[in-house]
């Protein structure tokens, strides 16, 4: 059985150095403690920022090494949470950034890569005639695909657009976001007038296939 420990954030961390690599305990909701890896190195760096914790991302689907600014504000005027590996990068606490092996308690520099969110979709062939584009998420894996006829390849994967998943309450989109707004795929394949959408036959918004997409009135 598990007690909630209410000062989780302020456990007290512990260091150990073996070799190159330094060893952290943090500390998780429900008491039990996790090790995170740094580059020795960078030991003064992260003592500096105060206590580290540990805390569940979904988009990770893993545990975090997280802790609360002692110096920085959010936009709320609030303490800034950051990550540990966006302290190790010295990037913004909002860039992406991706842990090579997927360990996530693994922040050692030799582990940890920033996204870039401007390079085109990877894509697969599927058949002769189906290529398989790949969504990603705002950290950089694999998310979603998106089905789109081969005679649109050049069309879709090009340097102007980097194609996501959207969800809004019940919809699910696959669009770009771009200096000049939205560009949703399936209107850019179909080219819809005004009064018109485009409706998926098999019902499946990420199927933006030729044969699967037809255009109508807006009722």
């Amino acid at each position: 059985m598990f007690f909630i420990i209410t000062d989780y954030r302020n456990a007290e961390n512990k260091y150990e150095i073996q070799g190159d690599v330094a060893l952290i305990s943090i500390m998780k909701k429900n008491g039990s403690l996790l090790i995170a890896k740094i580059d020795v190195e960078d030991i003064d760096k992260v003592k500096e920022m105060g206590t580290w914790f540990a805390e569940w991302n979904k988009d990770f689907n893993s545990y975090l090494v997280q802790n609360i600014s002692q110096t920085k504000i959010n936009k709320k005027g609030k303490p800034l949470k950051q990550s540990l590996q966006s302290v190790i990068l010295d990037t913004d606490v909002k860039a992406p950034i991706n842990h090579i092996d997927g360990d996530t308690l693994d922040n050692r520099k030799s582990n940890l890569k920033l996204v870039e969110t401007d390079v085109n979709n990877d894509y697969e062939m599927i058949d002769d005639s189906t290529i398989s584009v790949i969504l990603r998420d705002k950290n950089g894996k694999d998310h979603a695909r998106a089905l789109i006829s081969k005679r649109d390849l050049n069309n879709v994967i090009t340097g102007r657009y980097n194609w996501v998943e959207y969800r809004k309450n019940n919809d699910i989109f696959v669009l770009a976001n771009t200096p000049k707004g939205k560009v949703y795929l399936d209107r850019l394949l179909m080219n819809p007038e005004i009064g018109e959408s485009v409706y998926h036959i098999n019902l499946n918004p990420l199927d933006c296939r030729r044969k699967n997409m037809k255009k109508r009135k807006i009722n």
